[in-house]
């Protein structure tokens, strides 16, 4: 686990310097350069795997390849194995693997890596530099241009927007994607001249011209693929080899355990192998989103050590830790459990498991039911369906109860595509326009969900599964767990997230994963075997807190302070600012997901060397 940068083109050491600096969180055990006339590598290191040889940068033989590497690779071992008889190793890392894969199978070495990775391979031989990033998108790759036609890229945003050559300038379409689904999907970023890299793809530079394309894609439906003998115990040993995977390190491994059935069957998998494993829980004082007598459940069961932290309402220490570790806005304020949870485990591992991915592989939302309803309810019912939303009030406890049935209404005569777009926004076009009016008038995201959604392949909740794991998965959860764990020095690992059982379930129509209306019915009938029922019985929570009830009470003096006209952006328009601040304030509406968007937003605009002034 590491955090890269690099440039093409003379290096300058004070600049490598200056991006190691800013990247020092992410590898605080050790450092490494290539710097020369030709191009600059950096590495800050996390040593997880080859603690003794695996600084970085490596080269090969040779010494006309070297690679910077972020990640691990899983399947290192067995690549070695076969690599050893052509190939000289000088350490015993992951990284080298790569990089001896690579002088073999070139381009295409990526289909062969099984693990979370983003790598930069310089290639002296033609002077080019090969850039990847695993199929998932666990590990965050940002890349730009300079003027003279020099590649610069990154592990973070702020450490690549440090380099002199690149003029940080705000995107106002990505912004207006942001405030309405609260992130920005790759290969997008919120500046008009940085991209990160998507899920599954890979970058060549030469000569000043860059090629991107993508190496792995989500499988097709393949409706005879599977059959209905077995499936459960083929799915549970892909679980099981994901789990298993997971836990190589020569460093202690722990896991995130909420007490929900994602992070509890990973613990109970991983307890397979690994007895007394730390798990850490947060908690709150409000018991209506408390989770933590689960966890102890769980942890009893599997006799884990285990660790608990709450959050109070009184965090604005905590947000302010938050609001520094974010690296491109993310409004989704599980970042502040993920963030404690995260500094919590690191006193005891270096390396944590994640439920993450379980909801989007086996059909945890209620937007997957909203689709299976949808499809058989006639667009006649639009109007009684909204209209039940009156029998919910706005209070200020609520979670959007009201709001969920009124879009689902709305979303009934529309196409699948429409659906989800007003399922899963948080910002109307109306409001958008109030708050950015400089920014276009269509949907920011539009063209990439037609594209999504135009595989004809499955049924329609099969194609909602796909547009989830492609941009929510990726560029929101993934994204910010990176954040919030490497701001902390910690790595996470996502076994829900491995390619294998990522590419077998998404060959599985929905109809075989999610039949009936009961959410992640196969995930549910894994885990009997392994969960008490208190488990499998209980409502789907997330990673939630309650920063709504927050922003009304304990943080209201500091939210308001936060998003001061003086504050605020030039390009927002205050008054819509200040209409969102009086209604959730009055409980006339739930608009923290906005709110706690707009915040990131204007802090992350005061602590980068970011351009508002200049817009398209």
């Amino acid at each position: 686990m590491c955090g890269i940068a690099g440039i093409t083109g003379v290096c300058d050491p004070k600049l490598l310097a200056s991006f190691q600096t800013g990247l020092n969180h992410r590898g605080p055990d050790e450092r490494g350069t290539l710097c020369n006339s030709m191009v600059g590598l950096s590495s800050n290191r996390l040593a997880i795997i080859d603690l003794a040889t695996g600084k970085q940068p490596i080269w090969n033989e040779d010494r006309t390849c070297a690679i910077v590497f972020n990640g691990e690779i899983y399947n290192y071992r067995e690549l070695r194995a076969e690599l050893a008889a052509r190939h000289q190793f000088s350490t015993s890392s992951d990284t080298e693997v790569i990089l001896h894969l690579y002088e073999e199978k070139g381009a295409d070495a990526p289909l062969y890596l099984r693990g979370d990775f983003a790598f930069c391979i310089w290639d002296s031989r033609d002077n080019s530099c090969f850039l990847s990033r695993d199929p998932l998108g666990v590990k965050p790759l940002f890349h730009a241009l300079t003027a003279s036609g020099n590649l610069v890229f990154s592990s973070e945003i702020s450490a690549l927007i440090s380099h002199p050559d690149i003029t940080p300038e705000i995107d106002l379409d990505a912004v207006a994607e942001y405030l309405t689904y609260l992130y920005v999907a790759a290969p997008r970023t919120l500046l008009r001249n940085v991209r990160k890299l998507q899920p599954g793809e890979s970058l060549l530079w030469k000569g000043g011209s860059v090629k991107v394309w993508k190496y792995w894609e989500i499988p097709d439906v393949e409706p005879e693929a599977h059959h209905e003998s077995g499936l459960r115990d083929r799915v549970l040993d892909l679980m099981r080899t994901a789990v298993t995977r997971r836990l190589i390190a020569d460093v202690p491994v722990g896991a995130f355990l909420s007490g929900g059935l994602d992070s509890s069957l990973i613990v109970a998998l991983a307890s397979e192998q690994l007895r007394g494993m730390h798990t850490f829980s947060i908690g709150y004082p409000e018991p209506d989103y408390d989770e933590l007598r689960y966890a102890r459940l769980i942890s009893k069961r599997f006799q884990t050590t285990h660790h608990e932290l709450t959050i109070t309402p009184n965090a604005e220490d905590l947000i302010e830790q938050v609001i520094n570790a974010t690296d491109e806005p993310i409004a989704d304020s599980s970042a502040i459990p993920t963030f404690l949870v995260a500094q919590e485990a690191r006193k005891s591992v270096k390396v944590a498991l994640s439920g993450i991915g379980g909801d989007e592989l086996f059909f945890g939302y209620p937007r997957y039911l909203g689709v299976k309803l949808s499809e058989i309810l006639p667009s006649s019912l639009s109007r009684p369906v909204s209209a039940l939303s009156t029998l919910w009030s706005s209070h200020p406890a609520a979670r959007d109860l009201s709001g969920w049935i009124e879009r689902f209404g709305r979303g009934l005569n529309l196409s699948m595509q429409k659906r989800y777009e007003l399922w899963t926004s948080f910002l109307d076009r109306k409001r958008r326009f109030e708050l950015i009016p400089r920014a276009s008038a269509a949907d920011p995201a539009e063209e990439q969900f037609t594209a999504l959604f135009a595989n004809p392949k499955g049924s329609a909740l099969d194609r909602v599964c796909r547009v989830d794991i492609s941009r929510y998965l990726a560029s929101d959860l993934l994204q910010l767990c990176d954040n919030m764990s490497m701001a902390n020095s910690l790595e996470i690992r996502v076994p829900f997230c491995d390619s294998d059982l990522v590419r077998e379930m998404a060959k599985l129509p929905a109809s075989r994963r999610f039949p009936g209306y009961r959410l992640k019915p196969l995930l549910k009938d894994i885990a009997r075997d392994y969960l008490p029922p208190e488990i499998l019985r209980r409502k789907k929570q997330g990673f939630m807190i309650p920063i709504g009830r927050w922003f009304r009470t304990e943080l209201s003096s500091y939210l308001e302070d936060q998003l001061h006209d003086s504050r605020i952006p030039e390009f927002i328009e205050r008054q819509g600012v200040h209409r969102l601040l009086k209604e959730h304030a009055l409980g006339k509406a739930n608009h923290a997901n906005l709110l706690w968007a707009l915040l990131l937003l204007t802090r992350w605009i005061e602590k980068s060397r970011v351009r508002v002034a200049t817009f398209r």
